[in-house]
């Protein structure tokens, strides 16, 4: 290969490289969206966070996130006749396998103290209340620890970004997929460019046939001059 293609391509692979190494930083797992909704009280430095709950196996809440250090007010309703937890996982940025059982579960919250964890009983139309203080930002779920009711009961609170927008701190945005297609993009490049460069150049210095072993073409028998 030519030396001014070969630093070509040597240089499109270093900076591929070490775009590669930029993007080693762990990146947590990633969450499903949850829709927020609701407007917290902003001057007061309050968030009230209404939880229902039913015989449906399902959470339905009025805000989707809260704010860093703010006092939050959970009330939960029982709709149905099934007792049920509202557990808040204490991890950021972490979600639970779906695959997990309640006994996964219980053992989790017994070495990860939850931030809050209602007992929500049988009687229909019953509240219960419990107060947290809003964790530092990222996103956390919840889910009833009951046997049966999770994967179908859980959900995300995010704490200063909205459950459905993570940051490239907790999770992998834009920019990483971005990046990551630069550098694949760059690596085809070299590759194709080294390819072409050593096949033009091999064509160039091919043996001719008597270097093979093979016998030199006869050229083609040319007519005597007529006489004039």
């Amino acid at each position: 290969m030519p030396r001014p293609y070969a630093r070509a391509a040597a240089a499109l692979l270093i900076v591929a490289a070490v775009l590669g190494i930029a993007l080693v930083p762990s990146v947590a797992p990633t969450h499903s969206a949850l829709p927020a909704s609701g407007v917290r009280t902003a001057a007061s430095g309050v968030d009230f966070l209404n939880v229902s709950v039913s015989d449906q196996l399902a959470f339905t809440t009025n805000i989707g996130e809260v704010q860093p250090g703010d006092s939050v007010h959970v009330t939960v309703t029982q709709l149905g006749t099934i007792p049920h937890t509202f557990t808040l996982s204490p991890t950021a940025g972490y979600t639970f396998p779906t695959t997990d059982t309640a006994s996964d579960l219980t053992a989790y919250f017994s070495s990860h103290a939850p931030i809050v964890n209602i007992q929500v009983g049988a009687t229909t139309g019953a509240k219960f209340y419990a107060n947290f203080t809003a964790p530092a930002v990222g996103v956390y779920e919840y889910v009833c620890t009951e046997p049966g009711h999770f994967p179908s009961m859980s959900g995300l609170l995010g704490s200063g970004e909205a459950p459905g927008s993570l940051s490239t701190a907790n999770g992998p945005g834009a920019p990483v997929y971005i990046i990551s297609g630069t550098i694949v993009g760059l690596v085809i490049l070299a590759l194709v460019l080294g390819f072409v460069v050593g096949k033009r150049r091999g064509a160039a210095e091919e043996m001719p046939p008597e270097r093979l072993g093979y016998p030199e073409p006869t050229p083609a028998p040319t007519q005597p001059p007529k006489a004039p």
